[in-house]
């Protein structure tokens, strides 16, 4: 059977196990990864060996694109709006597991400590494709999503700096078993840690100069995969982090070009065949067989990495003293584990086989339980953190029906040839509302608060527009920021204005009301969400819906009725 009669069995398995994972309301990335896992070496052996190393470019262009898609979450408006509380939570959560890991594999490892070191850099390692594709799937928003981007980003650039120094600091302690001398080893640290960003920061001006001259859109595509490529393919031929290539790239892009946002969209739009490969070739490539073999090594790395991840969580909430996001599912979100782990411990065994082969030996066998068991519970943090739409779990993909299926295929094929139709397609008249689409995680301002701290405030929104929610969560009204803007100009008047004053009172929907109700308002206010609060008593803020959501909704209806 030839490579490309594998890939297309491969997409279409992917296709079927996704729709499966979706009707039993699990990520479509576990799917993906179940399909893998029959298809490798493992079970039914149709991927072997041999086709998981000639497919490598495959998964190497989808990391790429993933590093690149991380690197742009780090815009510095992003991070600005973090900042009281995202450096807390990681700086916490990277030095708990850390500690946990070492602290657990040293029962083990206690005549070799450098093994243990080595895992419990790999342990802060967070997979940025499953954790990506999990959020794009559901769609998810709010300050737990914003978190565990961003805090995926900064664990990788964590773990791939740590794990260059220390391996090197390891072969300086073990004599330089390479043969290599001190400064030598030290020479090629600091290349594997100043190539990589050197190699982004040259692909972003060479990117943000071909972006200045409004390329057609076929052209950006062009140029915009050729950057990705650029960087993983330099990035392999020079021996350093691909991954830490592309993640610089995206950064200084999206900071310094103001046309990034074009680069992303357009990836988007051919990325996600390469994610499914991607995820059949990881199931693939895990060996099942080695999970018996793991013992008290890998049981020890698997409880401390998900104590370290939920525990350090909770310990940077308490530090920043935020209100949210809660520290339970923040740890969650980050338990996926796969690509630069696997990537990081194969490169160790390529330089030291004595201490590397083992190490990647745990991290195989690891990360068969946290590939399969990480977008799961990345899942359930979300919708248990309130960041995902009714609508997006309500609308199951429909597995069966294959019956009605074949009838509308016939019908079509009546209506081509002019003859009627014998079955007519029943359309979805669910009891959709506003509750179902309308999303619950928003910056509110207080109202006492003065013009400056209304400033601030939406400074570090997405938003042109906030709710003023007062004692017991009651919504008072609305604030532009057109409506601010002149009184920066009147320094008296802005000095005696506080949010109160200015709060527009505009209508606001009810979570029961229809999606033709909603419709109607968002016509008569020129708005693009309106607050949703409680019918009765004191008008409780709920949350809000998008006028966007509405009509991609709508329009997602429309294709599923044709």
């Amino acid at each position: 059977m030839n490579d490309i009669v594998i890939l297309a069995i491969a997409l279409v398995l992917a296709l079927v196990s996704g729709r499966l994972a979706a009707f039993f309301r699990i990520p479509r990335v576990t799917g993906y990864m179940l399909a893998g896992i029959l298809m490798g070496p493992s079970v039914f052996e149709v991927l072997t060996r041999q086709h998981l190393a000639a497919f490598v470019i495959i998964s190497e262009l989808a990391l790429g694109m993933i590093a690149f898609y991380i690197g742009c979450e780090f815009e510095a408006s992003h991070f600005r709006r973090l900042k009281k509380t995202v450096s807390f939570f990681s700086i916490a959560e990277i030095v708990t597991t850390l500690v946990l890991v070492l602290l657990s594999l040293l029962i083990v490892y206690y005549r070799a400590p450098a093994m243990a070191l080595l895992l419990a850099v790999l342990a802060v390692a967070t997979a940025p494709a499953a954790t990506l594709l999990v959020i794009r799937e559901y769609d998810s928003e709010g300050p737990l999503t914003d978190h565990v981007l961003a805090m995926v980003g900064l664990n990788n650039l964590f773990c791939i700096l740590a794990f260059v120094v220390t391996l090197g600091l390891v072969e300086l302690t073990s004599g330089a078993p390479a043969g290599l001398s001190s400064a030598a080893i030290i020479t090629e640290m600091a290349r594997k840690l100043l190539i990589p960003p050197l190699l982004g920061l040259a692909l972003a001006l060479l990117l943000q100069f071909y972006l200045r001259r409004h390329p057609e859109q076929n052209e950006l595509l062009i140029v915009s995969l050729a950057g990705v490529m650029l960087g993983v393919g330099l990035s392999y031929y020079l021996s350093v982090s691909p991954l830490l290539t592309n993640l610089v790239m995206g950064a200084v892009l999206i900071n310094t070009c103001d046309r990034t946002q074009m680069v992303i969209d357009r990836l988007k739009q051919v990325d996600y065949p390469f994610y499914a490969l991607f995820f059949v070739l990881a199931g693939a490539s895990l060996h099942l067989e080695m999970l018996p073999q793991i013992g008290l090594a890998g049981g020890l790395y698997v409880a401390a990495r998900i104590g370290g991840k939920i525990l350090g969580t909770r310990v940077g909430k308490k530090w920043a003293r935020a209100a949210e996001p809660d520290s339970l599912y923040l740890g969650m979100g980050l338990l996926s584990q796969a690509g630069l782990a696997i990537g990081l411990s194969s490169w160790a065994a390529k330089e030291m086989p004595a201490l590397g082969e083992p190490l990647a030996a745990i991290i195989l066998s690891t990360t068969a339980v946290f590939e399969v068991i990480g977008p799961v519970l990345t899942r359930v943090s979300l919708v248990r953190g309130g960041e995902v739409r009714i609508v997006k779990l309500l609308s199951s993909v429909t597995v069966g029906g294959f019956a009605a299926e074949m009838h509308l295929f016939a019908d079509r094929i009546r209506e081509a040839l002019g003859m009627k139709r014998s079955y007519q397609q029943v359309d979805f008249t669910g009891p959709i509302q506003v509750r179902h689409l309308m999303r619950y995680h928003i910056d509110t301002i207080p109202p006492d608060a003065g013009l400056h701290k209304i400033v601030r405030i939406m400074e570090h929104s997405r938003y042109s527009m906030l709710p003023v929610v007062g004692k017991n969560e009651e919504w008072i009204g609305m604030i532009f920021l057109t409506a601010i803007r002149d009184l920066f100009y009147n320094k008296e008047l802005g000095q005696l204005i506080i949010a109160q004053d200015i709060a527009h009172a505009m209508t606001a929907l009810s979570p029961e009301d229809s999606l033709a109700h909603a419709m109607q308002v968002f016509e008569s206010q020129s708005v693009p969400f309106l607050p949703v609060v409680e019918p009765k008593g004191q008008r409780r803020f709920l949350g809000v819906i998008h006028h966007r959501d509405i009509y991609l909704f709508q329009v997602d209806k429309e294709k599923g009725n044709s």
